[in-house]
């Protein structure tokens, strides 16, 4: 059986739920998320995804337990799932936590990029 989404369409999909979520609409981008997720499970961009929803909530046990527990259990060293968990370490007033998890983002990576372009910001 082919699948009836493919790569692209699952990135595109994933880039619709980030824009609901920015444009102050959690339920839909969750919608959109947790329906990517049942359609293949381990697809990480779309629980990565679902964890940004809870962040832009202020649920940051919520976002962060997802990252560990879902997404980085199976790949340690995904860069985009360890910013984030980074950035929800931090919001949560855990900034050692933060810090050390951001270490872990891989140098070079486009996570590393966005990890510094967000430490420039700090006062």
């Amino acid at each position: 059986m082919t699948d009836l989404i493919d790569n692209t369409q699952l990135a595109r999909l994933v880039d619709v739920g980030l824009a609901a979520a920015h444009l102050g609409k959690p339920g839909a981008a969750r919608a959109i998320f947790e329906n990517l997720i049942a359609y293949k499970p381990g697809h990480a961009p779309a629980r990565i995804g679902l964890a940004f929803t809870y962040l832009v909530c202020n649920d940051f046990e919520k976002a962060a337990a997802l990252l560990r527990d879902e997404v980085l259990a199976q790949n340690p060293e995904d860069g985009e799932a360890l910013a984030l968990l980074g950035l929800a370490q931090s919001f949560a007033g855990n900034p050692e936590a933060a810090a050390q998890t951001l270490a872990r983002v891989p140098a070079g990576s486009p996570a590393s990029r966005l990890v510094q372009a967000l430490a420039a910001f700090k006062a």
